[in-house]
C-alpha cells in the first residue's frame, strides 16, 4: 500500500548459497524506520532450502531461479518488484535502519535522479570503517566506481528498467556498469547518511582479486566503447590508477610499484572517513 506522500520502496535481496546470512538481511530490511513495501528474496539456484527462512517472513516473497550469477538475480528481482523505487541489498549484508528514509528525502530533493547513495561501514572481525565518497557527476564515475557498495544506493526502477537492468555479461562490476550507464543521461545525487553495513568475510566475491581486475577492465573497456568526449577520456585515464590503488596486485612486483600504490592510496584518503 503507498504511504501518503512517499513513493513505494521495494528491497530485493539476491541470494546463492548465503542461507546462513539472509535472516539477518531480512531482519535489517524489515526492520526499516520507513518499512518497505515489498521485500523480494530471489533464490539464484541455491541447493539450500531458502524457504526455511523466508517462510518465517509471511510478507516476503520468494522468486526462484536456476543460478544466473548475480546480475540476473537483481534482474529478476527488478522485474518482480511493484515500487517507484528499489534497493538491492546481497544477502550477507545489512542495513541501517534508516536506509530506506535516507533515500527518500534525497530523491525528494532531487526528484530527476536516476539515483540517490550514501555511505556504508566496511565491517571485518577487527574493525568497522566508515566509507563515503561525496561525487554527483558522470565523469566521476568514469574514473572509478566511488560507490562502492550496491545497498547504499536506492534507483528509481523504471529508470533503471528503461536501461535494461544489469548486464548479465559481467561476473562482477555490474552495479558499476550500471550507475555508468544511467548518469549518462539522467543526474544522480548523493547524502552523507551511512545506510548499510558490508560484511568482510573469506567468501566476498571480491576477494578474488584476480576476478576483480577482469570484470573491472571488462566494465572500463564498454564505458570507453561507448564514446567519451575529451575530458572524461581523461578521467578515464585516471580511473586506471585509481583502480589499481583500490584493488591492488597482491604480490607488487617492484619498490616502485610499491611506492606507486602508498601513493595513490593517500590520494584516495579524503573519500574515507
Amino acid at each position: 500500500m503507498r504511504r501518503s506522500g512517499n513513493p513505494t520502496v521495494a528491497i530485493v535481496i539476491p541470494c546463492f548459497q548465503q542461507r546462513r546470512f539472509l535472516r539477518k538481511a531480512i531482519d535489517s530490511a524489515k526492520g526499516q524506520s520507513v518499512p518497505p513495501d515489498e521485500v523480494i528474496v530471489v533464490d539464484d539456484g541455491s541447493t539450500e532450502d531458502l524457504s526455511k527462512v523466508t517462510d518465517l517472513y509471511p510478507d516476503v516473497s520468494l522468486v526462484r531461479q536456476e543460478n544466473r550469477g548475480l546480475a540476473g538475480a537483481r534482474n529478476s528481482g527488478l522485474r518482480a518488484a511493484a515500487s517507484d523505487k528499489v534497493i538491492f541489498l546481497d544477502a550477507d549484508d545489512v542495513l541501517h535502519p534508516n536506509a530506506i528514509a535516507s533515500g527518500l528525502d534525497c530523491f525528494r530533493e532531487h526528484p530527476e535522479a536516476a539515483f540517490v547513495y550514501g555511505g556504508f561501514c566496511d565491517v571485518t572481525r577487527k574493525s568497522r570503517e566508515q566509507v563515503y565518497s561525496p561525487v554527483s557527476s558522470h565523469r566521476d564515475l568514469v574514473r572509478t566506481n566511488w560507490i562502492g557498495m550496491i545497498a547504499t544506493v536506492m534507483f528509481d526502477r523504471l529508470k533503471l528498467l528503461a536501461h535494461d537492468g544489469f548486464d548479465e555479461s559481467l561476473g562482477m562490476c555490474e552495479d558499476w556498469d550500471s550507475y555508468l550507464r544511467l548518469s549518462r543521461d539522467h543526474p544522480f545525487a548523493t547524502h552523507p547518511n551511512l545506510v548499510a553495513d558490508y560484511v568482510r568475510h573469506d567468501l566476498n566475491a571480491s576477494s578474488n582479486v584476480p576476478e576483480l581486475r577482469k570484470w573491472i577492465e571488462a566494465v572500463r573497456a564498454k564505458e570507453w566503447d561507448r564514446g567519451l568526449e575529451a575530458q572524461d577520456q581523461q578521467a578515464w585515464r585516471e580511473g586506471e590508477e585509481l583502480w589499481r590503488a583500490r584493488v591492488p596486485d597482491p604480490k607488487p612486483r617492484s619498490l616502485i610499484e610499491r611506492a606507486a600504490r602508498k601513493a595513490a592510496r593517500r590520494a584516495l584518503r579524503p573519500f574515507r572517513t
